[in-house]
């Protein structure tokens, strides 16, 4: 089985095919979805440029809801259902999902390591929970069946869900969020421009310069930080080990909480003095209780792509 897959971002495409049971992407390409009037016209590219491939399904990660087997985005006027999928690649099966979906599939592929705690022995029937921290914020839970041989992963879109407020700070950040994109989400508070946000909140407050980019304040916190740098990574690690926290209680994940995402890898090295053990654990009588979930980190940055050519032999 030949298996093209691709991974819809809000600004780049990525492509890859699959061959038979080898779940290593080969031929990977980038493209700019500016350049492009729709995902068809970026797949046909694709193939033309490989020439000659013959693809027997298709499988595409999208940024977006996606519901009865339709994927929206929702900054790009792109439709995509299986049908179209076919149409584009000649492929025998199409499938759309959305790209945490394809990140819980990718799970027992791809190398993760831990980031914080040991949990207990997991059962191969224990639920996971991928999340999310790139652009966006998003999370979905992976739910073994079949005696854990296979699995369903639940789509979601809980970074749109209010930003949790415990405090002063955490409720004059959310009235800052709120007047800039009128409501305060998680996804305002920790996506990549969330990090911004809190270090222009932390400036404003301090009388400091806030970075430009968030390049520059993480390089910042790599190097020789300031006392704003630091107050912001503060911050930004206290919000998402509440978040994280309240995740781990709606779904009970014996078998992990996982990490994907370029804002999760350039964070993660700060998660262990900034408080997010902390913040996670804040849970009253519960705190304890908190020990039995352990937060691991996904190395791949081509884990959607295998996550795709999974769900594809896992529904072929």
């Amino acid at each position: 089985m030949t298996t093209l897959v691709a991974d819809v971002g809000g600004t780049n495409t990525r492509v890859a095919i699959f061959f038979d049971e080898d779940m290593t992407p080969t031929s990977v390409r980038r493209f700019r979805n500016a350049e492009f009037a729709s995902l068809e016209a970026v797949l046909k590219q694709y193939l033309a440029d490989l020439d000659g491939v013959s693809c027997s399904a298709a499988c595409v990660a999208v940024a977006g809801p996606v519901r009865d087997g339709i994927g929206r985005m929702t900054n790009l006027d792109w439709v995509m259902d299986g049908a179209t999928l076919c149409t584009a690649t000649g492929a025998a099966q199409g499938f759309v999902i959305n790209d945490l979906e394809a990140q819980g599939h990718a799970l027992d592929d791809v190398d993760t390591r831990c980031v914080l705690g040991h949990g207990r022995p997991a059962a191969a029937t224990s639920t996971r929970l991928v999340v999310g921290l790139g652009t966006g914020f998003n999370a979905a839970p992976v739910h073994p069946v079949e005696d854990g041989s296979e699995f369903y992963v639940v789509a979601s879109e809980c970074g749109h869900a209010s930003m949790p407020v415990q405090d002063q700070t955490g409720l004059d950040l959310s009235l800052s969020l709120r007047k800039a994109h009128g409501f305060a989400s998680i996804e305002e508070a920790l996506a990549g421009r969330g990090l911004l946000a809190i270090n222009a909140f932390v400036a404003a407050k301090s009388g400091a310069a806030p970075h430009d980019s968030t390049q520059d304040l993480i390089a910042a916190l790599s190097g020789t930080p300031t006392a704003t740098d630091t107050a912001t990574a503060g911050l930004y690690c206290q919000l998402l080990g509440q978040v994280l926290g309240d995740l781990a209680l709606v779904h009970l994940p014996w078998g992990g909480i996982y990490l994907i995402g370029g804002m999760a890898r350039a964070m993660s090295p700060f998660f262990a003095t900034h408080g997010l053990s902390d913040a996670f654990h804040d849970k009253g009588r519960f705190s304890t209780f908190m020990d039995d979930f352990a937060i691991h980190m996904v190395e791949d940055d081509y884990a959607a792509l295998t996550g795709c050519a999974r769900y594809v032999r896992r529904h072929s």
